[in-house]
Formats: C-alpha cells, sequence, structure tokens
C-alpha cells in the first residue's frame, strides 16, 4: 500500500500516531507498525512526515472498533519504506477529501461539554458512533487561531458553523510551540489564504469512558 501521510501526532510517553490517505482504496488509515504506535526512531528512520508517501504491507487483522479505532490498520514493521515523493496542492482536486464543515466531517455525531466565549468546548463523539476517527476540513486561513491554555496548546476554529475550542495533538505544531511559542506556531502554519485543517478522535475518556474528544491533528 502506498500512504500519503496527513498526520503526525503526539501520544504518551515518545510514541506517535501516523494517520495517511490510502491511494489504491481511496480511504483513511492508521498504520500501525506490528500493532503498536510509531516510535520517534522508526519515524526519523522512514523519513515519516506530513506530506510525504510511505510503502507498507498491511498485517494481521484490522482492528476496527467505531469510532476510533475505525482506520486502525496493523502494518509489518520489517517492510516500511518511503517512497521519495511529496504533496503539496492540499486545497486542489488531487487532495483527500475534505468535509463542509466538523459535524459532517464525522457524519453528524458532534457534541460538546459546554460553551465558552462563544466556542464549544469538550467537543466529541460518544464511543460506538457510526463514524470515522480522521476527517478534514478547509478553511480560510483567519479563521483558525492559536492560544496557550493551561500550558497547552489550544486551537480556535470556525468552520462557517460553529466555533470549536479544541486541543492540538501535531507533532509539527507542539514542537514548535514547546520552542518559541505561539510566534512559532503561527511561523509554522502554511502561508495560504485557505488551509487543510487535520481532525481526529482521541481514545475513549471519561468516567465511564464514553467519550471520543476531538483534537486538531495538523495543519496543510
Amino acid at each position: 500500500m502506498d500512504i500519503l501521510i496527513t498526520e503526525v501526532t503526539e501520544m504518551h510517553r515518545g510514541n506517535y500516531c501516523v494517520a495517511g490517505w490510502d491511494f489504491a482504496s481511496a480511504r483513511m488509515i492508521r498504520p500501525l507498525p506490528d500493532g503498536y504506535n510509531w516510535t520517534a526512531e522508526l519515524i526519523a528512520r522512514h523519513r515519516v512526515a506530513p506530506s510525504a508517501t510511505i510503502r507498507i504491507i498491511p498485517r494481521g487483522t484490522p482492528l476496527a472498533r467505531p469510532p476510533h479505532r475505525t482506520e486502525d490498520t496493523p502494518i509489518d514493521i520489517s517492510n516500511i519504506a518511503n517512497a521519495g515523493t511529496e504533496f503539496y496542492d492540499w486545497t486542489g482536486p488531487a487532495a483527500p477529501p475534505a468535509a463542509t464543515d466538523v459535524d459532517a466531517g464525522f457524519e453528524g455525531h458532534i457534541r460538546h461539554n459546554s460553551e465558552w466565549h462563544g466556542a464549544r468546548q469538550g467537543v466529541h463523539v460518544l464511543v460506538g458512533a457510526p463514524c470515522n476517527s480522521l476527517a478534514a476540513i478547509r478553511v480560510q486561513r483567519p479563521r483558525l487561531s492559536f492560544i496557550a491554555q493551561f500550558e497547552k496548546l489550544r486551537a480556535i476554529l470556525y468552520d462557517g458553523t460553529a466555533r470549536f475550542r479544541l486541543p492540538v495533538s501535531s507533532r509539527t505544531l507542539n514542537e514548535a510551540w514547546r520552542q518559541d511559542g505561539l510566534p512559532a506556531v503561527r511561523q509554522a502554519l502554511p502561508a495560504k489564504a485557505i488551509v487543510c485543517v487535520r481532525l481526529g478522535l482521541t481514545r475513549p475518556f471519561g468516567n465511564p469512558p464514553d467519550k471520543c474528544y476531538l483534537m486538531i491533528n495538523g495543519v496543510l
């Protein structure tokens, strides 16, 4: 399988989650080396980053369990190769598809816990909802901004219908923020009038763990 990498997100203990577009089946997948998350060493070895293309071999049974594991696909860790191609036209006709707004990206299952200063917070999908866990929308660049809240990076996203305050899981944006704060985050964004915002759901949280929360996985 040739996979166009769309996002690399930070997990716990120095591990990362990688997602991308499967050209052949025209769907998003989350490749898991031998069924696990990616390490920093494995990502560096294969030059895995948004816009790169990697060649992989599926291995074992897909781990589909909606919504978070819908795209999970175990792959052979010994057969990963960088295809040496880069993709840049994220708002063009050849790009992976994008939804019209956040709710449409998750098939109408988006909910939120509260609203603060006009922005929805605690945005989530309930466990078991029949939808994907990965989506994208395209927005005008001024409709996306970033703030620091409780020592974490947050995004304020207006999708044309509603405003959302969302945690940021993007490796690129979080590393920029830790290095030089919000100015570095803005510098790391594409210099485009319209950007592609990658969205993803967490694993279940709560007591009981019945909510998969929405995050910004990247901006392309």
